[in-house]
């Protein structure tokens, strides 16, 4: 469930949201600082009853504590700031309302500019996907960067699993993964995220590094369950992808008679039309196709290595959600 809270210091209206969810127009991320920082700004906030409310149901949301234990200021204070250094969570200000017409402030006497800032040093972007069941890097995993001037670059992790990018500006980047060509045998499941600090970038001494997994494409995968009436048309058309992107997705082919032959197999479908012809059935069993949606990052700080775990649809098909 996706997770929206709304804070206020008197001044500013702010909202916390989830890492991966896509930063609202308008909106702002806020810079915390270190830990202790981001524990005192959590303070000033607490201050407010209703702004402690919010960051207890915070805690609860994220199930740090059962719902019905009862937990200190101070302990609401500890969790929502530690979920906020791992990057589980970001702060943003909210943009402030537009002045309606008629209710305009004086003209105010023009102050000249400050002097233009020097340009800020160039930083890193660091990412890498590993396998959530074994920690193992995930080689070949196809990727988009948008950087902040706008520019697109396609990128692939190395046999490390890695992605790492130099001299990107200071700004707004989004990662967002590839599916061109992507079938449901080649396609790894993103699963969650962390973040390693810049001490634990590097690997750990004395550990061995593991043979890379070949990867080749990660999604956000549905399982989408058909129903009476259904068509392989109507299905792509409800999600936005044409009949082949489903089927060569699903399958590996666009042949209608391999599609005939995987419709029996894998759908179960047991109905024909009068042309011989598989029919979608809610009978079905187990009578699923998968739908991929690309991974979308709205919003990737530099300078920290962000963890993407990933798996194979076939390693849990428990954590897919039905379309």
């Amino acid at each position: 469930m996706s997770l929206r809270r709304r804070l206020s210091d008197g001044f500013n209206e702010y909202v916390l949201i989830e890492f991966h969810e896509p930063l609202p127009e308008g909106h702002e991320p806020e810079v915390l600082g270190g830990g202790w920082q981001v524990e005192q700004r959590l303070r000033d906030f607490a201050r407010d009853s209703f702004n402690l409310q919010t960051l207890r149901d915070v805690v609860y949301g994220h199930a740090v504590v059962r719902s019905y234990e009862p937990v200190t200021t101070d302990r609401v204070l500890r969790e929502v700031a530690a979920l906020l250094a791992m990057g589980q969570l970001r702060l943003v200000r909210v943009p402030p309302p537009e002045v309606p017409v008629g209710m305009l402030f004086p003209k105010l006497e023009v102050v000249p500019p400050p002097p233009p800032v020097e340009e800020e040093e160039s930083k890193r972007l660091m990412l890498q996907v590993v396998s959530d069941s074994s920690d193992d890097p995930i080689a070949d995993i196809k990727l988009c960067v948008v950087l902040p001037d706008g520019s697109e670059q396609q990128v692939t992790t190395d046999s490390s699993g890695r992605i790492e990018l130099s001299n990107v500006p200071q700004g707004r980047v989004k990662v967002s993964s590839v599916l061109d060509g992507a079938t449901l045998a080649e396609t790894l499941v993103f699963v969650k995220s962390g973040v390693l600090s810049s001490k634990s970038q590097g690997s750990k001494s004395g550990r061995q590094s593991k043979a890379p997994v070949e990867g080749g494409f990660l999604a956000r995968i549905s399982e989408y369950k058909v129903a009476d009436g259904d068509t392989l048309e109507s299905i792509a058309e409800a999600h936005e992808l044409t009949v082949d992107q489903l089927t060569r997705f699903n399958w590996g082919t666009t042949d209608p008679d391999e599609i005939q032959r995987y419709l029996f197999v894998d759908v179960g479908c047991t109905l024909k039309d009068d042309a011989g012809k598989f029919v979608l059935s809610s009978d079905d069993d187990p009578g699923i196709l998968y739908i991929a949606r690309p991974l979308e990052m709205d919003w990737v700080a530099l300078e920290e290595r962000h963890v993407l775990r990933v798996k194979r649809v076939s390693e849990s098909p428990g954590f897919l959600f039905s379309a």
